[in-house]
């Protein structure tokens, strides 16, 4: 079994064109084209369907069939290679969302400092949706996550470390009445984090739910910004109780009947991985603090 083989079948498919592929790979055309034959002649069976017009092709059933294995092959090689060099390099590269980092880490800063693992802990800043998929394609080896569901995915471990609500929130500064309603918030200028957080799916379903229509005057991927601009009175906002601890200048508003889902903060690895002394004390670190909690 050749992996090239398989890369030259992968790319080809998505390519659609010999001359193409081969020029992707830096190589001559003949060499993919002996390559689609290797695997028609290791699976007997035909896998490209070539079109009339020239340098164009599909993949026959047999070919779809194959590609949804090569994918899963070509994946698990690119696993095996992230976890040898983690291994290797006795260091581990960890997804960390800004928002649940900030919360957590200072409550184990200490102990990551004792344990020498502020110098081990390869940083990955990113959303959690983001960090999500580059754990599974194994460009990270383990992520703090938020979200508000648990992962369903086998290939997944998680442990839940902390369990938030979201909050509709404003300056302290603001004055509003004991018995808010929703329909109040119809005048509100609202400050909200873009597509790249949970919160705007969150945010999204809150307004289908309870059939408003918030005026959004401004989005943003930076937490802190926000929270600057709410405490600032530039406008109210909805986000997420884990971005509000021990800030100050931000009040909550209470609404009666107000159901939103909880916001679950979790640390997230391949159940596949091979939990060497360094990665397991790691996240024995993180799950500690479920237990100070």
């Amino acid at each position: 079994m050749n992996l090239n083989d398989f890369r030259y079948f992968k790319k080809l498919s998505e390519m659609k064109s010999f001359s193409e592929t081969a020029h992707y790979f830096n190589v001559s055309q003949p060499t993919i084209t002996y390559a689609i034959k290797r695997l028609e002649t290791e699976y007997d069976t035909k896998l490209v369907e070539r079109k009339s017009y020239a340098n164009s092709l599909s993949l026959t059933f047999s070919g779809q069939q194959l590609l949804q294995h090569v994918e899963k092959i070509l994946r698990e090689d690119n696993l095996v290679k992230a976890d040898l060099s983690r291994i290797k390099q006795k260091k581990i590269k960890m997804g960390l969302p800004p928002i649940i980092t900030n919360y957590l880490v200072p409550q184990i800063f200490d102990d990551l400092k004792d344990f020498d693992y502020l110098n081990r802990l390869i940083p990955v800043v990113d959303g959690s949706k983001e960090l999500m998929e580059r754990l599974k394609d194994g460009d990270i080896d383990l992520s703090l996550l938020g979200s508000t569901t648990l992962p369903v995915d086998p290939e997944l471990e998680y442990k839940v470390l902390d369990i938030h609500a979201f909050k509709i929130i404003a300056s302290k500064d603001r004055n509003f009445k004991d018995d808010l309603k929703l329909s109040d918030l119809i005048n509100e200028d609202f400050i909200i984090l873009d597509e790249k957080s949970v919160h705007k799916q969150v945010f999204n379903n809150f307004i289908d739910k309870y059939n408003v229509s918030p005026k959004i005057i401004f989005q943003t991927s930076d937490y802190k910004l926000l929270l600057q601009l709410v405490k600032e009175n530039k406008g109210i906002s909805f986000i997420t109780e884990t971005a509000i601890s021990k800030t100050s200048g931000i009040q909550e508003l209470q609404f009666n009947n107000l159901e939103l889902p909880s916001f679950y903060i979790m640390i997230v690895y391949r159940r596949g991985t091979v939990k060497g002394s360094i990665f397991q004390k790691l996240i024995s670190i993180f799950e500690n603090i479920t237990l100070k909690n």
